[in-house]
């Protein structure tokens, strides 16, 4: 039924449920799980103020780019390790950027994914009415099941 599965994950509680979620569709499936981080800013190039003492006396040039591109990849490992301990076999990381929403149907849509699982963000009713989340952005502009995880 399932051949590849796409989780966008964020380090949020959400998101871990929905990869024990697809971790376990996975296994029964046997289908491919992908682990998506979005990135919503690359960063700069720039050493933050913040870190100019830590680069200065360490020898290293920590810029904002690369925090975050390591905190994305700390993210999406943390993700695997979840994964392949609820039982799913075939795991692959991406990291992208851009709107998470846009990204995550772009995406969806490229690599043939059949299903999206994602956990379901902390707005109400009324907050996302009025600005949209992005598992409601996702669920109606993907062009493939989405099941969202509490």
């Amino acid at each position: 039924m399932f051949k590849h599965i796409l989780v966008p994950v964020d380090g949020s509680d959400s998101a871990q449920r929905a990869v024990e979620h697809a971790a376990s569709l996975a296994r029964t499936y046997g289908a491919r799980l992908v682990l998506l981080q979005v990135m919503v800013r690359i960063g700069s190039d720039q050493v933050p103020a913040s870190l100019r003492e830590v680069a200065r006396t360490e020898h290293i040039e920590v810029t904002e780019a690369r925090l975050l591109r390591s905190v994305a990849e700390s993210i999406v490992e943390k993700a695997k390790d979840l994964a392949k301990a609820g039982g799913a076999e075939d795991v692959e990381t991406a990291i992208e950027h851009g709107d998470p929403a846009n990204t995550i149907v772009d995406y969806g849509t490229a690599h043939d994914i059949d299903l999206i699982v994602m956990g379901r963000r902390g707005l109400g009713q009324l907050a996302g009415l009025l600005m949209g989340s992005v598992s409601h952005k996702v669920a109606h502009h993907s062009t493939c099941a989405c099941l969202t995880v509490p």
